[in-house]
């Protein structure tokens, strides 16, 4: 009789930020209403630069696989 494991994928939102606003931005606050709370989202992300994170399902819950968060950045001249 062959004996076998069943795995569970890890559900995780991997994505890319691109700035083409001719400023650094810089990011000045963050909500993480789904998903890990400890996620390294890029501080800064210069003019032409893209800048990548992924933020890991910190739960079990099968309806909510993934993750959500708002990220908020300001330019370097202040505007958000």
């Amino acid at each position: 009789m062959a004996a076998f494991q069943m795995k569970i994928a890890q559900q995780c939102t991997n994505d890319k930020l691109w700035n083409s606003s001719s400023e650094a931005l810089t990011l000045t606050d963050k909500k993480v209403s789904q998903g890990s709370q400890y996620v390294d989202f890029p501080k800064i992300i210069e003019d032409g630069d893209a800048r990548g994170f992924t933020n890991e399902s910190v739960t079990d819950d099968a309806d909510s696989h993934g993750s959500v968060a708002g990220l908020m950045y300001r330019r370097r001249d202040e505007t958000k």
